[in-house]
């Protein structure tokens, strides 16, 4: 061959080389731009496999990332192999990866099969035909993420001469397998952060100097208004009503410190504890302000109602103490009256005024009695009772209350009932609840009427014999949307000085422990039944 032969040849193998060479530049850049942060790791594989197969063959493509200390494969193609799939941690002892980072270069294995040195993934290499490999660690700021992996089925596919594009493409794919992973932890803790947000139950904004919300926990209340009306937190939100004087976002603003206010609404009587947080930039100036309202209406109202309470409970003792005071006189009233009777001929007229006397001493005493028994705290021992006795006994209590508002009471008491295991003074306090509700029902009701009733039936559930105690009335009735609620603790209708909403929560919590249960029936205008239905 010539001399100019020779030198044509050589030309064109450079130019070949070189030609081969600005083909996979061109592919690196290539696959830099078509690759965003938003991207899956599979998403970029894929990216990457296709246009690379036109500079360099492969039948396995994969990269692992360190997580942990720990090597893990996160994407690779063809994703049907599982071997050496997604998820496979690779131990650091003896792993040709693992190599790849340590000696923090390209780790070129050309026949894998015949290789006197066995690493833990040869077997698996085998299994699945790949016969030569080579190895690039992911450089980060001078850090190794990882490693990207070629395989192939044929022994000797990559030279030396491969090394600076693998790693060249090992490169750039690291910076955007970094991109993707930091902007999938920032997107995490921003989806997290914004959960939190939105898993706040109460009203949490941000507002900025002109009382603009900018961003709010619950966007359904905000709906940033189209049409250009107003997103001002007082319309939005109207807190404080009109007394925005009385926002302690306003204080906040002008002091740059935290504010913290409790605001009644006067349109609908709602309270608010209001708080305001500045918020300041990198600058340290101050941008904004975190509001968070809670709405404390019901826990005043309960701390109202058990204030009421601790008053109630109070006037019991003393009432109890005044029980105990009046048992001295009426037992004179009733001894004497005895006394003067024995001497008293049965003609005398004054005889009959004396037995008034004894009699009105006698039930007395029985309220008296009845009502320091129903006030004892300390005697809750189960044993057998007569439900008939509760119902007299409860009556004896209130009876006087609620014939005096013109309100007749009907008993229909089954006799020869079982006796149920119970507390006599817990049941007698459900019943006696039951019959003062009635009373209130019937308030304003003309010919009110109040009808008691036992019966002995069996349980429609359970098919076991069970008393039920009745209490109807043909009063008001209960709004069926509040029939649900009524046992609630603190839930009351009557106003403040009448009821505390607690009668109704005690009594169900009595009949649970007795095994039993209160049902409710109730009709708007006709009245409503209670009952207090007890095992045998």
């Amino acid at each position: 061959m010539s001399t100019g032969s020779r030198i044509s040849a050589v030309d064109s193998d450079i130019i070949e080389e070189l030609t081969r060479q600005n083909n996979r530049l061109a592919i690196i850049h290539q696959i830099a731009k078509s690759i965003n942060v938003e991207m899956s790791y599979e998403e970029i594989i894929d990216q990457v496999a296709t246009p690379l197969r036109s500079v360099l063959s492969y039948d396995l493509l994969s990269f692992c990332l360190l997580e942990n200390s720990q090597l893990i494969i996160k994407s690779g193609v063809p994703r049907e192999q599982k071997l050496l799939g997604v998820g496979r941690v690779l131990v650091k002892n003896n792993s040709a990866p693992w190599k790849a980072i340590e000696e923090k270069r390209c780790f070129l294995r050309q026949d894998i099969w015949n290789d006197t040195h066995k690493y833990q993934e040869d077997d698996d290499l085998r299994e699945i035909g790949i016969k030569s490999a080579i190895m690039a660690p992911l450089w980060v700021k001078n850090e190794v993420i990882g490693t990207l992996n070629f395989g192939s089925k044929m022994t000797f596919a990559y030279s030396e001469k491969d090394f600076l594009f693998v790693q060249q493409l090992a490169d750039q794919l690291a910076v955007c397998i970094n991109n993707s992973r930091l902007f999938s932890e920032v997107s995490k803790s921003k989806r997290e952060w914004e959960e939190t947000f939105k898993a706040v139950p109460d009203r949490l904004f941000l507002i900025d100097h002109s009382y603009s919300v900018l961003r709010c926990n619950n966007q359904e209340n905000i709906l940033l208004r189209e049409g250009g009306e107003s997103n001002k937190c007082y319309h939005l939100f109207a807190c404080c009503g009109d007394q925005c004087q009385l926002c302690p976002a306003r204080e906040a603003f002008q002091t740059g410190k935290p504010v913290v206010r409790e605001v009644t609404r006067p349109q609908t009587n709602t309270i608010f504890n209001i708080s305001a947080y500045p918020v300041y930039n990198e600058k340290n100036e101050l941008y904004g302000m975190v509001v968070y309202v809670n709405d404390i209406t019901a826990k005043r109202r309960m701390e109202a109602q058990l204030f009421q309470s601790a008053k109630l409970a109070a006037i019991g003792e003393m009432a109890a103490g005044v029980a105990h005071e009046l048992n001295s006189p009426l037992t004179a009233i009733i001894g004497n009256a005895s006394l003067i009777l024995r001497k008293t001929p049965p003609g005398d007229r004054r005889r009959k005024l004396l037995e008034d006397i004894k009699n009105c001493g006698q039930r007395s005493k029985r309220i008296i009695q009845n009502l320091l028994t129903f006030s004892r705290q300390d005697s809750y021992i189960f044993e057998p009772v007569s439900i008939n006795d509760v119902v007299q006994s409860s009556l004896y209590l209130v009876s006087y209350q609620i014939e005096k508002n013109n309100i007749s009471i009907v008993k229909d008491l089954s006799h020869g009932l079982p006796a149920v295991m119970g507390n006599k003074q817990q049941l007698e306090q459900v019943i006696i609840n039951f019959l003062l509700n009635a009373r209130d029902a019937l308030e304003g009701v003309p010919e009110g009427r109040i009808k008691i009733s036992t019966r002995l039936k069996e349980d429609e559930e359970s098919g076991d014999a069970v008393i039920v105690v009745k209490v109807a009335d043909n009063g008001q009735g209960i709004p069926q949307g509040i029939v649900s609620q009524i046992f609630n603790p603190f839930f009351t209708t009557k106003e403040k000085a009448r009821g505390t909403g607690l009668g109704l929560s005690v009594s169900l919590g009595i009949a649970q422990t007795h095994g039993g249960k209160i049902e409710v029936r109730s009709e708007i205008g006709r009245g409503s039944v209670f009952s207090l239905i007890i095992p045998v």
